[in-house]
């Protein structure tokens, strides 16, 4: 059963947020509230002369309480056989049913992502709970009895957990990408503190929430608020581990600080893609121009599964700029209280809206050929949704990432070429191809850099993957440990193996 809001109801409740004086969340630490610090206001992107919310900013010293706190009743809970400790993190399901307009309002207001991308989002941790307490209950998933056991000795091998885990969460997902983090985490016996985004405090909020009506042990889950210092000080804390979404530039600056001290800290990062689709001469056109504009469109562009540059063969160039350049002109962005017409909301920031408009500018001033759909009036900061066109494959629009509603589209020789180019980024999240040759389609699932990659999506070109449905996780520089959220084997990074070997049935042992 998935999470589904009723259109008029939420429209309500985001209309009386809309009006009421911001929400200021506490710091959580040991289950008692602190306001300390200065607070920085959340101003709603649609309505920026509003603000929704607030958090204070976490010191130091209380990012190092969080941490110590946590350690404290991680002991208590590591003793917790694991299949106990999915039980009791299961009861989150429920949870997220009866507060789903609570935190679709939040993300309403803080993120002003659409409707369909918020029930996504809020459906996905109801995903994340149900995937990964599944895998944490089967007997084997953290104990494995070796082959080396005899009728005098036994050996096992068990996964146990590091201690204490920092997730810092980002601004585009500021509930699921927190939540699938920190349940890994706990799933696996670990303590935890997380760190929100300041553009998303009051639905970062809604995680350590979820926690707490799971019955853990106090002070096991701690949660902090504020900008890059506190995510500085937790990353630089007595920590075991992070958990990272973001840029890859800050998730390498996170590896290479937990990799310089006495021994290697676990880094479980995801940190963004440049992502090509492949669209060839014999494909479906009009398949592959709606796939594209899913992908890149949604969210505003503000996703690291988005996307973002294309690379067609010759023959399919020109109906597939006439493909995409049509859609584009249709897709509806606006305030997410107008329904589910509309696609997207706006940008999180004016910087983002800053941005948006210089890499517009780049590409006019080269000369290239720029498709724009509309923009909402008002003073949100919304942007109109871009192709440009004519982009060689090698230009800095068509290879940096940059978070914005925008493809770039490339001319290409050859398959071949297509295939070259688009592994020859340093990312590699996702990846899509077009195509009506089963030969092409074998060989990029082969040769592809990617970790996440469709071939003729329905609807999506390079997104889609859902709990229960895909994994997802990224190659390259978009990740760092290989292996997959959503996945069998994304809980067991969150522990180390322990080999042991004793007296079968503990004989001569009293």
């Amino acid at each position: 059963m998935n999470i589904t809001i009723d259109p008029h109801e939420f429209a309500s409740k985001v209309a009386d947020q809309r009006g009421a004086e911001p929400v200021i969340v506490p710091h959580v630490i040991g289950g008692a509230e602190y306001f300390d610090g200065p607070i920085t206001l959340r101003e709603d992107p649609t309505y920026p002369d509003r603000s929704v919310s607030g958090a204070h900013e976490a010191s130091d010293e209380l990012v190092q309480k969080a941490v110590a706190t946590a350690r404290s009743a991680q002991r208590e809970w590591e003793s917790v056989p694991a299949v106990e400790r999915a039980a009791k993190v299961r009861v989150g399901i429920d949870y997220v049913f009866a507060n789903a307009l609570d935190w679709s309002t939040r993300l309403a207001v803080e993120t002003g992502k659409s409707i369909a991308a918020i029930e996504a989002e809020v459906d996905e941790v109801r995903g994340f709970l149900d995937v990964y307490s599944s895998f944490a209950s089967e007997p084997d998933h953290f104990v494995d009895e070796l082959n080396g056991s005899d009728e005098f000795m036994t050996s096992e091998t068990i996964l146990r957990p590091y201690g204490v885990f920092g997730v810092i969460t980002p601004f585009n997902y500021p509930i699921a990408l927190a939540a699938g983090l920190s349940i890994g985490a706990v799933l696996a016996g670990n303590g935890l503190v997380i760190k929100t985004s300041h553009q998303g405090p009051w639905s970062g909020q809604a995680v350590y929430e979820l926690f707490a009506a799971m019955d853990l042990p106090v002070g096991l889950v701690n949660i902090v608020h504020g900008g890059d210092a506190p995510a500085k000080a937790l990353v630089s804390a007595e920590i075991d581990g992070i958990g990272f979404t973001g840029s890859a530039s800050v998730g390498h600056s996170i590896i290479r600080q937990l990799s310089s001290g006495p021994f290697v800290k676990p880094v479980i990062a995801e940190m963004g893609g440049k992502n090509p689709v492949i669209v060839t001469e014999t494909a479906d056109i009009d398949a592959a121009s709606k796939g594209i504009i899913y992908s890149a469109y949604d969210l505003a562009g503000q996703k690291c599964s988005s996307g973002s540059r294309i690379l067609t063969t010759p023959d399919a160039y020109d109906a597939l700029v006439q493909g995409v350049g049509e859609r584009v002109k249709a897709l509806r962005f606006g305030d997410t209280v107008e329904g589910r017409e509309v696609f997207a909301g706006p940008l999180t920031s004016q910087e983002a809206v800053d941005r948006y408009e210089r890499t517009l500018a780049m590409a006019q001033e080269a000369g290239f050929t720029v498709i724009s759909g509309s923009r909402p009036e008002g003073k949100g900061y919304f942007a109109a949704p871009v192709v440009i066109a004519g982009v060689p494959e090698d230009h800095d629009l068509a290879r940096n990432e940059h978070f914005l509603p925008l493809i770039t589209i490339s001319k290409v020789e050859t398959f071949q070429d297509a295939l070259k180019a688009a592994n020859d980024v340093s990312l590699g999240l996702t990846a899509g191809i077009f195509t009506g040759k089963l030969a092409e389609a074998n060989e990029f699932l082969d040769r592809i850099e990617a970790g996440c990659i469709n071939v003729n999506g329905r609807g999506h070109a390079t997104t889609g993957f859902l709990p229960g449905k895909q994994t997802f996780g990224g190659w390259k520089a978009s990740g760092s440990t290989g292996k997959q959220g959503y996945g069998k084997w994304y809980l067991q990074q969150f522990a180390r193996e322990q080999t042991r070997k004793f007296p079968a049935g503990y004989a001569g042992l009293s």
